[in-house]
């Protein structure tokens, strides 16, 4: 009977300090990501410790992709001027991919035009053109995954964290793909967003959903995610419509890719260009501008993954001809705007740009003032 009860005061003792130290670790090595692991997503107790997942972490200087690319025209210095401030704020490393004058497309290089539209010398020619650039040089220099973004972007200044609690949900918390009940199944695999996509949306300026396969999401809560209300309108009717989520701060959901608009950021796996690449204009032809293509080619169920609402990603503007290089009429139109201090963007809890100046200014006569030697 002694013995009985030693074992079981040493089995209380272990169990009781376990769940002290555990607790203490996970606030200690996270302190800016909180534990998102939902309570119902859990393992059972049945399982082991060493079957636990583990708690979210920032992700690293190219967000958890092998590479980060932005596409930029060569003559807009002003962009990649502020970009590379964003990088370097950030914690970040972008790469360039020069933008595409349609003007220098040879007509027996353009896409088969379908359904009778022609896209020669427009700018929608050459937009598609340069993603369809940074699609083949990831396939051609072997690249698992890369994350392609526009120059004309603005982000979170927690991005790091926003992007690995992402990847963390996607492979530990994934129920699209595994089922409510079977998320663990997706533990063990060695993909920073899991394993089965081939494009990941979280810089679109709009969003179809499958209104026949709602079960295909589901929600999170994260700490650096804004308030639903000062993204676009349309993330704020498809929070309320589709979702039914009323409003609050830092809500997020994961869906399945149906429609997305706009290229400002996306990610593809390897697999994902290269089917990019052979459904839309480098083997079958076109029609319509590359983010409609882009659209239309994952409704129909020829590529796939996942989309984050809101955005991690927005525009940024500044007002006037700058805003845009897809309006031919705008190339030559003066500039009206007051320039980047003047600048605006939505959705975000705390904008990276906005964010420059507490960084950067400093005023070394005035700190000076009260310094004698």
């Amino acid at each position: 009977m002694l013995q009985v009860v030693v074992v079981c005061t040493i089995i209380l003792t272990l169990f009781f300090t376990a769940s002290h130290f555990k607790s203490d670790l996970w606030r200690k090595h996270l302190p800016s990501i909180p534990d998102q692991v939902p309570q119902s997503f859990r393992p059972p107790p049945s399982l082991s410790f060493k079957n636990q997942p583990p708690k979210p972490k920032p992700a690293n200087s190219t967000l958890d992709f092998q590479e980060i690319f932005y596409i930029s025209m060569p003559y807009r210095t002003d962009r990649q001027d502020a970009l590379s401030l964003l990088a370097a704020v950030s914690g970040i490393k972008l790469t360039m991919i020069p933008g595409i004058d349609p003007k220098t497309i040879h007509h027996k290089a353009e896409p088969h035009m379908i359904g009778g539209n022609n896209m020669t010398a427009t700018p929608a020619l050459g937009c598609w053109r340069a993603h369809a650039n940074a699609w083949k040089h990831i396939i051609d220099n072997n690249i698992e995954t890369a994350l392609i973004v526009e120059d004309d972007i603005d982000w979170d200044v927690n991005i790091k964290d926003i992007m690995g609690l992402w990847g963390w949900q996607l492979r530990y918390n994934n129920t699209i793909r595994w089922g409510r009940e079977n998320v663990e199944k997706g533990w063990k695999e060695d993909c920073p967003y899991g394993c089965d996509w081939d494009e990941l949306w979280m810089g679109q300026c709009g969003n179809a959903v499958n209104k026949e396969r709602l079960d295909l999401h589901w929600r999170y809560s994260d700490p650096n995610g804004p308030d639903i209300g000062s993204a676009d309108e349309g993330f704020q009717k498809e929070f309320k419509d589709i979702w039914k989520i009323s409003g609050g701060d830092g809500m997020r959901v994961t869906s399945a890719t149906y429609g997305p608009l706009c290229t400002m950021g996306y990610a593809v796996s390897r697999m994902g260009a290269m089917r990019m690449l052979y459904h839309i204009g480098g083997w079958h032809g076109m029609g319509l501008p590359v983010d409609n293509e882009i659209a239309f080619k994952t409704e129909d169920g020829y590529i796939s993954g996942y989309t984050m609402t809101p955005p991690a990603f927005t525009a940024w503007r500044v007002g006037g001809s700058r805003d845009t290089d897809n309006a031919l009429s705008n190339n030559n139109a003066p500039t009206t705007d007051e320039g980047n201090e003047k600048g605006w963007s939505k959705g975000l809890k705390s904008s990276v740009r906005k964010h420059l100046a507490q960084v950067l200014d400093k005023n070394y006569w005035k700190d000076m003032e009260n310094e004698r030697r």
